[in-house]
């Protein structure tokens, strides 16, 4: 191998302290900083990942999966069988669901798009005539909220407070058109309110929203049946919504 000498020339006189030693600039040890984090999860090795009931299988980095809290870091780091042969079970999780688990574990974000094809989705050839499923808003809310319980299962506060923001952002900027609409918001609220605590941010925050769309919702028939079964919703609702101002009856 040659090693090449590059003259001091070369080099800012910035490279240099006070004591006219050679210094790297911060943006070097940076990125040094960053190929040595990398290094360290790409030559650790990998865990295998069985994922939901048909034990879909997947490979994660070892120390990667390990360094993000310390609930997966007991499962890769244990004694038990799994641990010592790096296999890890998740039958209640789905394969979307880790699919974007894993994205933001590699870059810290997810993204999903309405019209988008769901991993899990059928072939449209081999599928028994099955068409493909495409990702639409619903759809797109409850991952949110499975990775909102994965997160908090698994005590990972980053990706928890992450899934929650975006689900706020997309279910606030939603206008109710139609019954579609009705029965898709209907399927977010009975999903929250069933794996939640009514007392939930999440929850709480569904029926203020719903609140604020009441002129879409107070006539549907769906909409009143879900209200009138769910008590802790409908409380939290009525709390939050907005006088109407009656004109004053002419003397």
């Amino acid at each position: 191998m040659t090693l090449a000498i590059i003259p001091c020339k070369h080099f800012s006189d910035t490279f240099y302290n006070s004591q006219g030693l050679f210094i790297l600039p911060d943006f070097i040890m940076a990125q040094s900083s960053i190929v040595q984090t990398w290094s360290k999860f790409l030559f650790a090795g990998t865990v295998t990942v069985y994922v939901g009931p048909h034990r879909k299988k997947m490979e994660i980095h070892k120390k990667l999966l390990a360094s993000i809290s310390p609930e997966l870091n007991k499962l890769v780091n244990n004694d038990m069988k799994e641990g010592i042969e790096g296999v890890i079970h998740l039958p209640e999780e789905g394969e979307d669901l880790i699919n974007l688990f894993t994205e933001w574990a590699y870059t810290g974000e997810y993204k999903m798009k309405e019209g988008q094809l769901s991993t899990t989705a059928k072939d449209p050839y081999m599928g028994m005539g099955q068409l493909p499923q495409y990702r639409d808003i619903w759809s797109i809310l409850r991952m949110y909220l499975e990775l909102y319980i994965f997160s908090d299962k698994f005590n990972i506060p980053t990706l928890m407070k992450l899934a929650k923001a975006k689900f706020y952002t997309e279910i606030s900027s939603i206008t109710i058109a139609g019954d579609s609409h009705v029965l898709g918001l209907i399927s977010i609220l009975e999903y929250a309110y069933d794996k939640f605590s009514h007392s939930d941010p999440i929850c709480l925050y569904l029926a203020r929203d719903s609140a604020s769309k009441l002129k879409s919702l107070w006539r549907k028939d769906n909409f009143i049946k879900f209200a009138s079964n769910r008590p802790e919703f409908m409380k939290e609702f009525l709390a939050n919504l907005t006088p109407r101002k009656v004109k004053a009856a002419p003397a």
